[in-house]
């Protein structure tokens, strides 16, 4: 294989993102990633607004892949190959990303590669760490949370998923009642390094006769009824203690199911990856950590929406690379179908 240098683009939700990445053989080297998220804009609707999303995503792609070629002194013609965020995701969002990626492949006649942005989140820690197949993938974001059993980058089987609410929706929300702020998570985790952990006792849906699946929906409206019991002055002073009970069902929950999957349904000890933006909570980290021997989360910068994670994915797909004119059909898929 000789050198490959790899546009990166991700565009499935808030998040505007490009990253340059240079790839021969095994090696990757990332030469810039550059993102701008929708955290100011989206503060005050308390979430992501689809309309609004893809609208920014469409304002910022461009400037962004224009100053990552500026910062690395390159030229578009030396790209080899575009990766894109397909699915899945928000259609608008996608879409912004995906026709940047076709106008670039139209004037320039370069191939696509179409990337899983669930496989890209699991597969980012080989940008940081050395984890060999299988292991068992934990994806917790604000739209996923979801085990896979990964055999290969590109075979992953489904083997436990959230019957409602993903665990980083489940911090955003409670984050909304809570009236802490945007993005919710983040700021939970850090009021909940200050509070006592155990003062609420919110539940954990364990579902023992449903191996590998979580909810949390019924979490977020324990924690409304608990603030409805509650004055304003009460709430404001216990927040710290709040935010770290509630922060502890989600983890909690997440630790037992995650030994469920292991016992009961892969029936083996695996490496443990965890991947996506809760992957970033210190509480989760520390939690599962201590629980198996062998434990890897993705590097922090690496876990949000991110174009380092899609590029990386590609760099390891060359089966998966449309050459062009065929890219210019690729399409936007708001949703995950496993292939059976």
């Amino acid at each position: 294989m000789t050198k490959r240098l790899i546009l990166g683009i991700e565009t499935s939700c808030d998040d505007t993102s490009v990253c340059l990445l240079s790839a021969e053989k095994d090696q990757r080297s990332i030469i810039n990633v550059l993102s701008l998220n929708q955290d100011n804009l989206l503060m005050k609707w308390g979430g992501v607004v689809p309309e609004l999303a893809a609208r920014e995503h469409v304002k910022a792609i461009t400037p962004l892949i224009e100053a990552s070629l500026n910062q690395a002194k390159l030229e578009f013609s030396d790209i080899d190959e575009i990766a894109v965020t397909t699915h899945p995701g928000l259609v608008g969002s996608l879409l912004a990303g995906i026709n940047a990626a076709k106008t670039l492949s139209l004037f320039f006649e370069k191939p696509i590669t179409p990337v899983n942005h669930l496989f890209a989140h699991l597969e980012a820690i080989h940008l940081t760490e050395k984890v060999s197949y299988p292991y068992l993938g934990l994806l917790v974001s604000g739209g996923h949370s979801v085990f896979f059993l990964v055999k290969n980058f590109d075979d992953m089987e489904v083997v436990g998923t959230t019957l409602d609410d993903a665990a980083g929706e489940a911090f955003d929300k409670g984050g909304k009642v809570l009236g802490v702020g945007y993005p919710a998570g983040k700021i939970i985790d850090e009021l909940a390094k200050n509070g006592d952990r155990r003062k609420y006792h919110f539940p954990i849906s364990y579902m023992k006769d449903r191996p590998g699946k979580m909810s949390f929906s019924g979490l977020k409206t324990s924690l409304r009824i608990q603030l409805q019991k509650m004055s304003k002055e009460e709430i404001e002073l216990e927040k710290h203690h709040l935010c770290a009970s509630y922060q502890e069902a989600i983890v909690q929950t997440l630790k037992v199911k995650t030994s469920e999957v292991i016992e009961k349904i892969i029936s083996k000890k695996l490496p443990l990856v965890v991947g996506g933006g809760v992957a970033c909570n210190s509480r989760l980290k520390e939690v599962l950590k201590s629980e198996f021997s062998e434990c890897y989360f993705v590097a922090p910068e690496y876990c949000t929406d991110n174009a380092a994670m899609v590029a990386n994915w590609a760099s390891r797909a060359q089966t998966h690379r449309i050459n062009f004119p065929d890219c210019l059909k690729i399409e936007a898929k708001s949703r995950y179908v496993e292939k059976k």
